[in-house]
């Protein structure tokens, strides 16, 4: 009975060492300067497009998608182009849209924008001299028309693979623990620092789209909901 109990006890301090060993996060996703394997298509297959209007009424509404390996592609230029396609909510022109790739650690998903009518045909196309830095992302802002019905955001060939540097002030925010002698238990507290410093990313096939869509009067879809 003694050897038994004593087996036990060394099976649960083995579980217990285990369960305290911490694993180092995986490193930053690298920018991917080509698509290779890929069938692409000539155009965008609407029957796939994300909904930008959200499911519960909101004045505004954020999306991010990534952009991977698994991404469908289109011919651009004799290039594949990974691509993701959004669907505008009932009276576009009420919203303001900022959309573009989003800042990753190491990269930007290179976008190009077009908008697109009810058959699929580009009414209006941002071209990358158009983009810039809009919070942590760099995209573009802009109003469809009414005739508008999709987004069709591509990465651009032209840019993957190109260096951006810049210069950068970051607030990190950090989560520490302390000892609690009162409960016997820990007392969390956050900390708040700046970080200065050059970065260096690249322009990528492959990243997170990120979308903010903002009703200029009611809500998202709903011009005339208060």
């Amino acid at each position: 009975m003694q050897k038994m109990r004593a087996s036990l006890f060394v099976l649960s301090v083995s579980g217990l060492v285990s369960a305290c060993s911490t694993t180092p996060p995986p490193p930053p996703p690298l920018a991917v300067s080509e698509i290779t394997g890929k069938t692409c298509t000539d155009k965008p297959d609407l029957t796939k497009a994300i909904a930008m209007t959200p499911k519960r009424k909101a004045q505004w509404h954020s999306i991010a998608t990534d952009v991977d390996a698994m991404s469908p592609c289109l011919n651009l230029e004799g290039k594949p182009s990974n691509y993701v396609l959004y669907t505008l909510p009932a009276a576009p022109s009420n919203h303001t849209l900022t959309i573009g790739g989003a800042y990753e650690v190491l990269r930007i998903l290179g976008p190009l924008v077009s908008v697109l009518n009810a058959d699929g045909q580009p009414i209006r196309t941002f071209t990358a001299d158009r983009f810039a830095n809009v919070g942590n992302t760099f995209g573009v802002q802009f109003r469809p028309s009414d005739d508008a019905r999709f987004v069709l955001v591509q990465t651009n060939p032209q840019s993957a693979g190109v260096e951006v540097k810049a210069f950068e002030t970051q607030l990190i925010s950090q989560t520490n623990y302390s000892y609690n002698p009162y409960n016997y238990g820990t007392t969390s507290y956050t900390t708040q620092y700046g970080r200065e410093g050059a970065t260096v990313r690249k322009f990528s096939h492959e990243g997170v789209v990120s979308v903010t869509i903002q009703a200029v009067v009611g809500k998202i879809g709903l011009p005339n909901e208060k």
